[in-house]
Parts: C-alpha cells; structure tokens; sequence
C-alpha cells in the first residue's frame, strides 16, 4: 500500500526540475529509502559499539572456565 505524501519547492526549482525533465517523486522515493538505510546502519554500528564496549570487560579466562562449569554440571 502506499501514501501520498506531499513537499513544498520554490518555483525555480520546480522550473528547473521539469526544464531537465527530472522525475521529482522517483528522486524523493530514492533518496528517502538512501537516508532510512543510513540511518538504520548508524543505529547498527552504535549497538555493536555498545556491545563491543561491554565485552571489553568481560574476562575471557573466567567466561570459559564458568561455560566449562556449567557444562559438565550438565553431564
């Protein structure tokens, strides 16, 4: 489904966008669907920041004898 969404330009620009024969919705859709993946890969990369800042502290050594515990508590 889609919506329909409207943008105000100046009228140069809208001389201007036709005189090139400038599709103005295709451009809009593109470079909306451009921003959102930027934006969503941004997010993306502050999360594994995070996450990587987290394990920094985790001591590796502890980690495996503590998996390795509870493991053979299991058997």
């Amino acid at each position: 489904m889609t919506r329909l969404v409207s943008i105000r330009l100046d009228e140069e620009t809208l001389a201007e966008a036709k005189k090139l024969k400038i599709n103005i919705s295709e451009i809009v859709r593109k470079s909306l669907k451009n921003e959102i993946e930027r934006r969503n890969e941004e997010e993306l990369l502050e999360s594994l920041s995070k996450i990587h800042n987290i394990l920094e502290n985790v001591d590796r050594n502890q980690l495996l004898n503590d998996l390795r515990k509870d493991r053979d508590e299991r058997q």
